[in-house]
């Protein structure tokens, strides 16, 4: 185990791999280090890279992507024989043109029939879990938002992890926005579209674990899934941070 934390894993060549531990949780709980890490999609793997996700306890990458651009990529973490590599992907590959479809979008993501494969791959991995798309931005927001909303995560706290993303990536999305017709808005991880999202999942479906529990993830694999990813504050080991 390794001992310190850090909020973004500064790998050679991946932007916007951060880690989803450090928040407060729902009964005095706080979300643990190297449980779960969103990212966007490795360029490429150092061999410095791999013994960093080694000492992070990474086990399982889940590729969100879906169609040809997911073969882009996967060389990386499948030339490190300590990672199983999951592809399971959540929506298309369409882009809305307007920045008020895009929690609409979200919505459909969450609703996608591959995730309950999703949480049950973070419920029975051996050790910590890195789940990506391209940017580590819209399939793994979502995804990211609603772990922090099963563990009970503060609304607040949800939207700044997603609008971390544009610090980490926005030269990039700049690039993406520049070539497109749809607005440039819809690129950006804007704190409205994470709230609107938030919102149009809870008046449709309640709570994250009713969802869930409703598309056949079991008690135990939630409960899993928490025993990993909250501990109490008061039983939480103090560590270096940088």
């Amino acid at each position: 185990m390794n001992n310190y934390i850090l909020r973004r894993i500064p790998l050679s060549d991946t932007l916007n791999l951060r880690d989803l531990g450090g928040y407060a949780a729902k009964n005095g709980g706080i979300t643990r280090w190297n449980a779960f890490l969103r990212s966007a999609c490795p360029n490429s793997l150092s061999e410095c890279d791999g013994e960093i996700l080694r000492g992070l306890g990474v086990t399982d990458v889940i590729d969100l992507r879906g169609g040809g651009n997911a073969d882009e990529v996967m060389r990386g973490y499948e030339s490190l024989p300590f990672i199983d590599v999951h592809r399971i992907p959540i929506g298309d590959e369409s882009v809305p043109k307007t920045a008020s479809e895009v929690p609409y979008g979200y919505l459909r993501m969450a609703e996608y029939c591959n995730i309950p494969q999703v949480f049950r791959i973070l419920a029975d991995s051996r050790g910590g879990v890195i789940f990506h798309c391209f940017a580590g931005k819209d399939r793994t927001g979502v995804v990211a938002a609603m772990l922090l909303m099963l563990a009970g995560v503060a609304d607040e706290d949800i939207i700044a992890d997603y609008t971390l993303t544009y610090a980490y990536f926005i030269k990039r999305l700049r690039a993406d926005f520049s070539r497109s017709d749809a607005e440039p808005n819809v690129f950006k991880p804007l704190p409205d579209h994470m709230e609107g999202f938030i919102r149009l999942f809870r008046e449709k479906y309640g709570d994250v674990r009713s969802y869930l529990l409703q598309k056949g993830v079991t008690e135990g694999q939630l409960q899993s899934i928490l025993n990993k990813f909250v501990t109490r504050r008061n039983n939480y080991e103090k560590k270096d941070t940088y």
